[in-house]
């Protein structure tokens, strides 16, 4: 603005200036025209009179003959010739036209050169004569009257340049006053705009000065205080004791900080350096008890007459505490993960390691030397490092989780197996990324050497016992042929004797008997040798599945229509109970027609005089077709116990069983592997003595159960949804383990301990209901399929919304370590102990409310550390700055605003805290508050005795960890409120 309006000023002034200097040249070139006009006029007005004279001479020697006439006449064409001559070199520009005068005075010097001549030949009368015809006379009007407008057009011309150079001045003279009057008045507003910022600058100064957070002041060479700004003065009056102006720095600081302040103050006065960073620490004035204050100073030297340096003082006493404490913190930290049985280490955002723990180094024998930036690649094995510093890199460039196996040097040069993870470190959120700024990885190294070498064993035992096992079904796949060879001849010939003895009538009836029981022994084998080839072939992988189109109802009707004689010699009913719109399957109709004579053979079997149930129907699921099959008989049902054997071969429900109806317990096992190799599974319901459900699930179309290429995830068990109010109060826990009687355990203990509960059967089932549920905890095995414990924990830490969930290790793998690295809250091993699995949940239960407590407490630092320690502990907070915004708190609301607690810092900025205390206890509906009195320092046998009778505790306050006023407050919470209500933290209310 400034620049913008003394440019404008000159802009004007110069215009101005301009303006006059045009107006000059303008008015110069006018009045050399008027001259040129003017001149013209006389050249005219002389051209005349030369020719005049010409004509007087010529009159002369006319009428007298004598030779003396005729010298005027000469002088007067000489004249003439002159004149034109003048005129011509004038031009145009003179208003007068040469050629037009030549022309006429050459005519009129012919017509006077004749007269004269016939003047001297022929005498007067001849001469008188030529007078007479008039042509002289005509020649010098025409010059007369062409002079005369010439000289008008001229007159007129130059008056013409007159006014014009007139009125031009005029106006030159009027805008170029205006013009140096609007300069002024742009200088003047520049003036006056200039003076209003300048006292904007001043009053802005002042304001800055006054209500900066840091003290700013004024010393003289005396060292004494002046213009101090309100925090200055505060800082002064409670820690120096100096008033403003009064007193100098010399009788206010104690010898040992003025030792230290003064030559840094000197150099300022003397030398005119700036002095900065210098840290004194002071006691309180008149409180010696009180805890010590840091205050960082600096001084800069002033040019001002009578004052000598400025003061710059910045109490930094709690950031110094919080560097305390954060110093404490790392050093737990690095104990901690020097700790672990883990090998630890932390790199950059770009992958380079910058620290290893303490393991590092003892199992490595390396020191942080030899380990900076990839100096970890010397210890890997050559064979393995490549690809692990590739897979690292990837991981890196993708920002995902890492894990890798490979061995490590030892410092006794042998190489161990290491499992080794990694996880992203990412900042808080903000508005431009939602995961946060990657900072760098945090890894640890886990010794799985034994762990390794066990599971190469049992790899090895079980590719024997796999191998020893597909040799066995395949060579009895292939003794098909002979073994059914023999047993079709018996048959056959059996038959044949059969057929021989009939003829001989009642003399080879007992023969005929025994004929019949050997062949329907034999059938009876080749029955079971067909169920153990089948199986075999099972097992081989020789077994093919044979898919075509067929219409599903008239299948089930031929199905019925067999075995219904089977059924009927029990006395059994078979119904069929079949849906409309069964349509159409691709699947193997020999597979599936052989299930179902599995399972209603087996229902005829187990039942006698009751109902066998053949039931379909068509259900969509998935945005798939699928038909379910049940079989339902009213028979002898089993056990919980007989269930868990169902499938297994060569097994049925027990000994007795086996006596009393016989079999091998292959069908089952062969059905439920058909219905495996047709894209579905089998199920069972039973009760014992109340019959047994038999439900097949399969596909309609076998194409599109084959075209899936994922495994279906597995569901979970309970109910889906979240937990309603009546399933428990304590807080949903989410049960993840593969061990159906381990899920069934640990659910019955936990809705008995009051929590709501749903289980996975598998990790990726476990991790999919915690992002949908958000439990309160996480009960988590880590032999699972598909997805171990280990990857489900690492997926949970590494989202922001389940990252604090607590997680609790359930299983039988000795990995406590590495689950404590990976974040795992607890860690118990199965049998579980069901008191330290109580004591484990006890931390997660739903929050509950203490109480509601009042914090007066005057630093705003400190009254948030209460507020947050006594938030975390369940109470709901108010707090105040001053005792009397604490009364008028705890009068705002009648008895619905009598807090549970109140906590009081003593004595409280000038004594604020006391005072306090005293007003509550001469009120009596507030007589009875429980008070904490939290000690700002140590304080004095007096003033403990003061407070003695007045509180309940009296505290050190910062006191790390607060262990003494966390069982205060759990005292209180219990004696205030014995039973825990469910509900979230109320209301935060502040008063100041």
């Amino acid at each position: 603005m400034t620049g913008r309006a003394l440019l404008l000023a000159a802009l004007l002034v110069a215009a101005a200036i301009l303006l006059g200097a045009w107006s000059l040249l303008a008015g110069r070139r006018d009045r050399a025209g008027m001259a040129v006009g003017n001149a013209a006029m006389l050249q005219a007005e002389a051209l005349l009179s030369a020719m005049r004279d010409v004509e007087t001479g010529q009159r002369g020697f006319v009428l007298t003959g004598n030779d003396a006439f005729l010298e005027p006449y000469a002088n007067g064409l000489a004249a003439a010739a002159r004149q034109l001559a003048a005129i011509e070199a004038e031009g145009p520009g003179s208003g007068l036209d040469p050629t037009r005068l030549r022309e006429l005075v050459r005519a009129r010097q012919d017509y006077a050169a004749r007269v004269v001549a016939l003047r001297r030949e022929g005498g007067l009368e001849a001469a008188r004569l030529a007078v007479e015809e008039g042509r002289g006379k005509e020649v010098m009007d025409a010059l007369r009257t062409e002079t005369a407008q010439a000289q008008a057009a001229i007159t007129q011309r130059v008056e013409a340049l007159r006014q014009q150079d007139d009125r031009r001045t005029a106006w030159c003279f009027a805008l170029g006053a205006l013009l140096i009057v609007a300069a002024g008045a742009v200088l003047g507003a520049y003036a006056l705009a200039r003076r209003r910022a300048e006292r904007r600058a001043a009053a802005l100064l002042d304001s800055v000065m006054e209500n900066a957070p840091v003290g700013l002041g004024l010393l003289d060479r005396d060292l004494r205080l002046h213009q101090a700004n309100r925090a200055l003065a505060e800082m002064s009056e409670r820690t120096l004791g100096l008033e403003a102006g009064r007193q100098d720095l010399r009788s206010a600081l104690p010898a040992e900080v003025l030792a230290a302040v003064e030559p840094r103050l000197r150099e300022v006065l003397e030398g005119g350096k700036a002095q900065s960073e210098v840290e004194v620490t002071l006691r309180p004035a008149g409180r010696p008890n009180a805890a010590p204050r840091q205050l960082l100073m600096a001084f800069f030297p002033l040019r001002e007459d009578g004052l000598g340096a400025g003061l710059v003082v910045t109490d930094v006493s709690i950031r110094r505490r919080y560097e305390e404490r954060l110093r404490r913190s790392e050093g737990r930290l690095r104990t901690l993960v020097d700790s672990i049985p883990q090998l630890a280490w932390m790199t950059d955002a770009e992958g380079s390691v910058q620290w290893y723990n303490r393991r590092w180094y003892e199992y490595t024998g390396t020191t942080p030397e030899e380990m900076q930036g990839d100096g970890w690649v010397k210890v890997h094995s050559p064979d393995h490092v490549e690809r692990v510093v590739a897979h690292f890199r990837a991981a890196i460039a993708a920002g995902e989780p890492w894990e890798d196996t490979f061995p490590i040097r030892g410092a006794d040069g042998r190489y161990r197996w290491f499992l080794s993870r990694a996880l992203p470190l990412r900042d808080e959120p903000d508005e431009a990324s939602s995961e946060g700024r990657l900072v760098g990885w945090f890894g640890t190294n886990t010794d799985i050497t034994e762990m390794r070498a066990a599971e190469e064993e049992l790899a090895a035992a079980r590719d024997a016992a796999e191998d020893a096992n597909k040799a066995k079904s395949q060579f009895i796949a292939n003794m098909s042929h002979e073994l059914r060879t023999p047993l079709s001849a018996v048959i056959g010939y059996s038959e044949m004797l059969e057929e021989q003895v009939e003829d001989l009538g009642d003399e080879g009836a007992e023969i005929l008997d025994d004929l019949r029981k050997i062949g329907s022994n034999a059938r009876h084998l080749l029955s079971l040798i067909n169920d153990v080839l089948d199986l075999s072939k099972i097992e081989a992988g020789k077994m093919e599945v044979q898919a075509e189109d067929f219409p599903l109802e008239p299948l089930l009707h031929e199905v019925g229509d067999t075995v219904e004689a089977l059924i009927g010699r029990k006395h059994n009913r078979l119904v069929l109970e079949l849906a409309p719109g069964l349509g159409e399957m691709h699947s193997d109709t020999v597979k599936l027609r052989q299930c179902l004579f599995n399972l209603l053979s087996n229902a005829a079997k187990f039942t006698e005089g009751g109902q066998i149930t053949l039931a379909a129907s068509r259900q969509q699921r998935d945005g798939r077709d699928w038909l379910e099959l049940r079989v339902a008989d009213t028979g002898i049902g089993m056990t919980e116990e007989q269930l868990q054997r169902l499938f297994q071969r060569f097994s049925q429900a027990d000994a007795s069983t086996t006596r009393r109806f016989g079999g091998t317990g292959l069908g089952l096992a062969i059905t439920k592997a058909f219905c495996t190799m047709l894209g579905g599974d089998i199920a069972v319901e039973s009760q014992a003595g109340a019959g047994t459900t038999f439900t097949i699930q399969l596909p309609a179309d076998l194409r599109e159960a084959r075209a899936d290429p994922g495994e279906p995830e597995a569901a979970a068990e309970e109910l889906p949804g979240p937990p309603s109010a009546e399933e428990g109060s304590a807080g949903l826990v989410l049960v993840v383990d593969d061990d159906a009687a381990a899920r069934d355990l640990l659910a019955r203990f936990l809705r008995r301990e009051g929590f709501a509960v749903r289980t996975a059967q598998d990790g990726a089932a476990g991790l999919r209901l915690a992002r949908e549920m958000r439990p309160n905890a996480i009960l988590l095995d880590v032999m699972m399929p598909r997805m171990d414990g280990w990857a489900v924990l690492s997926a949970l830490k590494a989202e922001p919304a389940l990252a604090e969930t607590p997680v609790i290790m359930v299983t039988v793998v000795q990995e406590r370590g590495l689950a404590f690295s990976l974040g795992a809250a607890d860690y118990l091993t199965k049998p579980v102990q069901w008191p330290r699995l109580k004591a484990a949940l006890d931390r997660a239960r739903t929050a509950t409310t203490a109480g509601a407590a009042l914090v007066l407490e005057h630093d705003a630092v400190q009254r948030l550390e209460l507020r947050q320690l006594l938030e975390a502990e369940g109470w709901t907070v108010r707090e105040a700055a001053t005792s009397v915004a604490a009364l008028r708190l705890l009068e705002s609301g009648g008895g619905a605003a009598v807090p549970d607690l109140v906590l009081v810092g003593v004595p409280g900025f000038e004594g604020d805290g006391i005072a306090l205390i005293q007003n509550l206890r001469r009120h009596p509906e507030w007589r009875e508050l429980p008070v904490i009195a939290l000690a700002e320092g140590k304080m004095s046998d007096a003033e403990r005795d003061g407070l003695r009778g007045q509180v309940r505790r009296v505290l050190p306050m910062g006191e790390e960890p607060p262990e003494g006023l966390l069982a205060e407050l759990q005292r209180i919470a219990n004696q205030s409120q014995p039973a825990a209500r469910i509900a979230g933290p109320g209301p935060m209310e502040k008063a100041t």
